[in-house]
């Protein structure tokens, strides 16, 4: 399998940079969480990143339909990268949904699944710098099961806390809003759980 030759250094950088950017606008949306107040600047920062991973992602995808030597397998380059820009566009939606649905009181579970979020985030930044060393690689597969884990976590999380909204809360229209806020939250973990599976399998190609 081809490794990271010296002509596609362009698509090492690109991965740190979605990654970091990911990592960047998660960290926001929490803050947002932790904090809901000023949220329609706030909200325009998160949009600002999410635009710029679009960037970073049109800046790979154009790189590959112009390479023709590249460090692992085009569908796989494709899928990483992608991957990676769903996690920021989830992270937008719920971003924009708390200026939108004018919520300002944020409920205990949803933080945690935000704080969740923001864990799982940091360790698929991990995996994904580690790809290019082969030393690296069982660091990069223990970032992987934690995301894995991290997601079971936030399943169990989002459960609980439907749960309690449908028995608890008796305005129908918040629990709407707050139904759909848990589920792009929980959706980002989802995300990052693709991101998580497309380097296993590049990792397990590779060995």
């Amino acid at each position: 399998m081809r490794w990271f030759l010296p002509k596609n250094e362009d698509f090492l950088q690109f991965f740190d940079e979605a990654s970091a950017n990911v990592v960047l606008g998660v960290t926001a949306l929490r803050d947002m969480l932790k904090d809901p107040t000023d949220l329609k600047a706030k909200v325009d920062h998160v949009r600002d990143i999410e635009h710029d991973g679009d960037r970073i992602t049109h800046k790979t995808l154009e790189k590959l339909n112009t390479s023709f030597i590249t460090p692992f397998d085009r569908e796989d380059i494709h899928a990483l990268i992608s991957r990676l820009d769903d996690i920021l566009d989830a992270a937008n939606g719920a971003a924009q949904r708390l200026v939108l649905y004018r919520i300002d009181e944020i409920p205990a579970r949803l933080l945690a699944l935000g704080e969740l979020l923001l864990e799982s985030s940091a360790e698929v930044r991990k995996a994904v710098v580690a790809l290019p060393d082969r030393k690296k690689h069982a660091a990069a597969m223990k970032a992987c099961v934690e995301v894995n884990r991290l997601e079971n976590v936030a399943d169990a999380l989002h459960r609980e806390a439907l749960a309690e909204m449908f028995a608890n809360l008796k305005d129908a229209i918040a629990l709407l809003k707050l139904k759909e806020l848990y589920l792009l939250l929980e959706e980002a973990t989802d995300r990052c759980e693709d991101v998580a599976n497309v380097v296993e399998g590049i990792i397990i190609k590779s060995s």
